[in-house]
């Protein structure tokens, strides 16, 4: 991510870069007819992959504007695999073309994300517990169950 950036600057410069390779992806498969399975493999290796780098970072559940700019590319997508009309509903859409919505892409993402920053900060924590001159820890570190 560049650290210039604000998230919601990062977040639509990813949009648009992923935009620009939708386009490309659908002049490749315009002039030579790509089969369905083989656009929606390179879409999501390419074009999602663009759009949702740094998602962990700018996703967040209750703000509905980011969801709805990248709801919007898959649509797109999904159109372009099935050939489908602009009033085609959204959830037909992604049905058929066999792409997941955005939530169900951006949630699961977040979880990972969040579980391995957890594990990492619990690793650092046991290695600073341990790290005494003579070998004993100076306080036990108590993990809380979930409830």
């Amino acid at each position: 991510m560049d650290t210039h950036l604000s998230f919601k600057e990062q977040h639509n410069w990813c949009t648009k870069k992923a935009r620009a390779a939708d386009a490309r992806l659908r002049t490749l498969t315009l002039t030579y007819g790509i089969v369905p399975e083989s656009i929606r493999a390179v879409q999501v290796a390419c074009v999602q992959a663009v759009a949702l780098y740094g998602s962990e970072l700018w996703w967040d559940p209750k703000e509905v504007g980011r969801q709805d700019d990248l709801q919007r590319l898959l649509n797109r997508q999904a159109r372009s695999n099935l050939g489908a009309l602009p009033t085609t509903p959204w959830d037909a859409l992604m049905r058929e073309s066999g792409l997941k919505p955005a939530p169900v892409i951006l949630d699961p993402r977040l979880q990972r994300f969040a579980a391995r920053l957890a594990d990492a900060c619990r690793k650092k924590l046991r290695e600073l517990c341990r790290n005494t001159s003579s070998g004993s820890p100076r306080f036990r570190v108590v993990e809380k169950e979930p409830e």
